[in-house]
């Protein structure tokens, strides 16, 4: 599966605790340092990424569209949705994640966005690609 698909994946299943869905579904909360340690750290047949670090998830997000953002104020419920051990830790754990290609009840936009390739990696005679990757992903994502 795609980055995107198998994270949209696990923010759904009821296997994966350190990471949810908000309110509507626009946007997903995570505890950091849970998912570090339920997702990231797994190996063999039940490993879910390639990466192993906070900081290569981090960069895939962002090469996806997915911004972090500051807070979400219509979420007030969320800690409610982790494990007990996380709903007491306090909010400042809980970081929130939006794009607008990926919403809980559409599984089908996450086809929307591709990812960006890095300007200062791209050869000169690839540039032609900017325009395809402006009609494939908003500019507003």
């Amino acid at each position: 599966l795609s980055f995107l698909k198998q994270l949209w994946k696990i923010a759904c299943s009821d296997e994966f605790q350190s990471i949810r869905w908000v309110d509507d579904g626009v946007f997903v909360a995570m505890n950091k340092e849970m998912f570090k340690r339920e997702v990231l750290a797994r190996r063999g047949p039940g490993r879910v990424f390639e990466m192993e670090s906070m900081e290569s998830f981090h960069r895939q997000l962002d090469l996806r569209g997915m911004h972090e953002l500051p807070e979400v104020s219509n979420s007030s419920d969320s800690r409610d949705e982790f494990p007990t051990e996380e709903a007491t830790a306090p909010r400042k754990l809980l970081h929130f994640y939006y794009s607008p290609n990926f919403k809980r009840d559409h599984p089908q936009v996450l086809t929307r966005c591709k990812p960006r390739v890095g300007h200062k990696r791209r050869a000169p005679a690839a540039s032609y690609l900017d325009e395809e990757l402006e009609e494939s992903c908003p500019s507003g994502s």
